[in-house]
């Protein structure tokens, strides 16, 4: 087998496993040079830059295809900032992982985390979240 050949069949198999799981999404979001996909089974799949943590897989290794966010399961709705990713539970309760260094994370502390963390300080009342560059923002129910 050539390298032209390889090539070619690695990119193929890049494009069939998104195309598997963004397929499955009901829900995407992206912002920065990362994406998340949220699976109707409310699983979570990420993949692209992760210097940072920002795709929740316990490395900052950079991801081409879709990889499954570790630790987490049940998501109801997503959302990206520049370099960290958020998820909001179907139990209320909102995790986050990625770029901390201006505290978006809201655990509390301005470590990056590679796996999602739960935020600190809000129970599970949150109804909405989003995200800007460096922010997290989530509305509760009252």
């Amino acid at each position: 087998m050539n390298l032209r050949s390889l090539i070619s069949m690695t990119l193929t198999l890049i494009i069939l496993c998104t195309s598997i799981v963004v397929a499955e999404a009901v829900s995407i979001a992206t912002h920065g040079q990362h994406t998340m996909a949220l699976k109707n089974d409310g699983t979570l799949w990420a993949w692209g830059y992760n210097e940072y943590g920002q795709i929740g897989d316990k490395t900052t290794i950079n991801r081409s295809t879709p990889t499954r966010v570790s630790n987490i399961a049940g998501v109801k709705s997503i959302a990206a900032g520049y370099a960290h990713s958020i998820a909001l539970k179907k139990d209320g309760t909102l995790w986050t992982w990625g770029y901390n260094y201006r505290g978006q994370l809201g655990d509390g502390t301005s470590i990056d985390k590679s796996e999602p963390v739960q935020v600190s300080g809000i129970n599970n009342d949150v109804k909405a979240i989003a995200a800007g560059a460096d922010h997290t923002i989530a509305l509760k129910v009252d």
